[in-house]
């Protein structure tokens, strides 16, 4: 049951995915669209896993390093095996990710749960 979940979310987001490629939103203006999904676009400025902390998070920080950070994205430990790269490494890649908005302590963030949420271009 839980992989035909995961099935279902990798399916539905490869397809908002495509669909949303144009309607980029830029790591600053994510704040205005909590509630919606979105592709929230930026450079990860810093990311960090903090494996003993509940539900062993990883952030990845957009624009500003963490706490002057514009949007984040979030992957809980139990998701950490659905992503290619481990991605605390992730610092300086210029990165997209695909989910619904959601606010936290005033910052925009998107939870990644496959690593189709996230795309990657490696910084130079």
């Amino acid at each position: 049951m839980k992989t035909l979940s995961i099935l279902s979310i990798v399916l539905l987001l490869s397809s908002a995915v495509q669909a949303q490629q144009d309607d980029r939103v830029m790591a600053q203006d994510a704040i205005n669209y909590v509630g919606e999904f979105a592709m929230v676009c930026g450079v990860i400025a810093s990311a960090k896993y903090l494996k003993d902390s509940k539900g062993g998070p990883t952030y990845l920080n957009f624009d500003k390093p963490h706490p002057d950070q514009d949007f984040t994205a979030i992957i809980f430990a139990k998701n950490r095996k659905n992503f290619k790269l481990a991605p605390e490494t992730l610092t300086g890649y210029k990165a997209c990710v695909y989910g619904k908005v959601k606010a936290y302590k005033g910052k925009a963030q998107i939870e990644l749960v496959v690593d189709d949420q996230l795309s990657l271009r490696p910084p130079k």
